[in-house]
Order: structure tokens, then sequence, then C-alpha cells
């Protein structure tokens, strides 16, 4: 377990947690709430090599299974990079993207994601901006996704139409 909270990592250290990533073995649970790691491409300039390289390290790795990046400024692009990363990934468990700003193209992307991952049994989302089109494909996510046991989107502008979507998904 390493806990990395306000820490104020930036673009380089990020990087450098990144390549370490791809190589560990040992690492169950990581922490980096409040950090300045951000995969919000235009905020940061972590760039599109940030977002792949956070993407390769969870393709890869085989022993992380709680990720939390809360209120890490992580933009759609970062949530579409994590997304493709959770479809190949078997050993993450929890995700938390709790107040990022993926949007609706990042929520339809990890919508996408959990349809084929069988091991992330708790995401996060919330404050996230998924709004209505992320969270109705989140509802047809949920209709054949089966590992997924804990689903936070509170504050995440779902509407009613995501919303309804959500409750018939749930029947």
């Amino acid at each position: 377990s390493l806990n990395l909270y306000r820490n104020k990592i930036g673009y380089k250290d990020g990087n450098a947690l990144y390549k370490a990533l791809m190589k560990n073995k040992f690492l169950t649970s990581l922490n980096l709430i409040n950090n300045s790691i951000a995969l919000d491409l235009n905020e940061h300039d972590i760039g599109d090599e940030g977002g792949k390289a956070l993407a390769g390290a969870l393709k890869d790795n085989e022993t992380l299974t709680f990720l939390d990046l809360y209120r890490n400024n992580i933009g759609v692009e970062g949530g579409k990079a994590l997304a493709e990363a959770l479809k190949e990934n078997k050993s993450l468990t929890s995700l938390d993207l709790g107040y990022n700003n993926i949007g609706d193209e990042g929520g339809k992307a990890l919508a996408e994601a959990l349809k084929v991952n069988k091991s992330l049994t708790s995401l996060h989302l919330g404050s996230s901006n998924i709004g209505v089109e992320g969270g109705k494909a989140l509802a047809e996510a949920l209709k054949v996704n089966k590992s997924l046991t804990s689903l936070h989107l509170g504050s995440s502008n779902i509407g009613v139409e995501g919303g309804k979507a959500l409750a018939e998904a749930l029947k």
C-alpha cells in the first residue's frame, strides 16, 4: 500500500510513478488523492505521453487492486485512456475518479470498458460531470456487467433521463 495523498506530485514525478507502476509486481493499493497528476491535457500539459503511460501501466499491472485518483483534474482524454486500460486490466477492483471532469465522452468510454471488465467491483464517479449521455451509457453497461457492486454517481449531472435509464437497468 502506498499513500501519496496531497503531495503536489506533478507531471515529471507522475511520469516516473507511471513507469514504476508498469514494472511493479507487489503494490496493491495506491492513493493519489488531491495531486496534480492530471490527464486533462489542456490544463496541466501532461500530454498524450502521460495519459498513455498510466493506461499502459494499468493494462500490464497484475497486482494493483485499488487506485484513488480523486480530485486530480482528470479530463475527457484521461477518462478515455483509463477506460481503455480497464478493458485489459484484470486486477483492479476499486477505482475512484471522483471530483474530476471526465464528461459525457469519458463516461461513455468507461461504460464500454465496464461491458468487458470482470474485476472492477467499485467505481466512484461522483462530481465527475459524466452528464446525461454518460449516465445512459453506464446504465447499458450495468445490464451486462456482473462484477460491479458499487457505483457512485452523486453530483455527476446525469439528469432525469440518466437516472431513469439507471433505474431501468437495475430492474
